[in-house]
This record gives structure tokens, sequence and C-alpha cells, in this order.
């Protein structure tokens, strides 16, 4: 009997090992991550209300912040805030993959997926789609 229970636990013990390790290894977010987007655009939005539904558009939608405030293992909050616009930020929510590299976030009305490309590094594809328009940008933020 003793010798199951002591198999029992060393199984245990090496179940768990993976789980501890995979937890160190989840990079830390929590900061100031600046970058600038490139997009392609139809229609208008929030940040370019002048424009019509039909117009066609690639431009530089311009530098933003993320500020990650707090982050619980896997998951992150915070805010996304325009520098052209600093009265024009949104919550975020987001979630790191279980491979440590891919990121997954909302803000209230759009979708980011991006990579961390080192641990002050990750790179971040945004769409957007409502009534008035729709949006895919791309842009690279380094954490300050």
């Amino acid at each position: 009997m003793i010798k199951i229970l002591a198999s029992i636990l060393v199984l245990a013990a090496l179940l768990l090992v993976p789980v501890v390790a995979g937890a160190e290894d989840v990079p830390d977010l929590v900061g100031n991550w600046t970058g600038v987007h490139y997009g392609v655009r139809l229609g208008s939005s929030d940040y370019s209300p002048e424009t019509s539904s039909e117009d066609l558009s690639y431009r530089d939608e311009g530098y933003f912040t993320l500020i990650i405030e707090e982050q619980n293992g896997q998951r992150f909050a915070g805010e996304r805030i325009s520098n052209a616009n600093p009265e024009n930020s949104e919550a975020i929510l987001g979630v790191i993959s279980f491979d440590n590299e891919t990121v997954y976030m909302v803000d209230e009305d759009g979708y980011f997926d991006g990579k961390l490309i080192s641990a002050t590094e990750m790179e971040l594809v945004y769409r957007e789609v409502d009534p008035e328009g729709m949006i895919v940008s791309i842009g690279r933020y380094t954490k300050t």
C-alpha cells in the first residue's frame, strides 16, 4: 500500500511540473506599449468621421498607447489610447495563448490578434467592422 501511495505521489508531482513551469514562462505585459498602425479602411469611423461609406483609403492610423494595468496569468486588462486624440480611449481585455507568444485582445468595438516578438516588442493586427465602415491595420508596439 505504501508503494502504491508513493507511486501516486511521484506521478502527481511529475504531472504538475509542466503546469508550474508553464506558469513561470508567461510573459509580463504590464506597462505601457507604444506603436503606430498602418491600415486600409473603407468608410468612416470614430477616428475619421469625415470620410464617406464609399471612401477607400490606405493610411497611417497614427500612434497608440496600450496601457496594460493588470495581469493575472495569461489574462490581462487595460486601455488603448490614441496619441492624436487622448480623449479617445477604450478599455481592452486580452489573453496570452498557451504558446506564450500569441496574443488576442478586444477593445470596445474591435479585435486584435498579435505575436510577442520579444519581451519588449509585439505586433498587433486590428480589425473592426460596423455599419459605417471597416478597417484592418497592423502595428508594432514597444514596451517603454
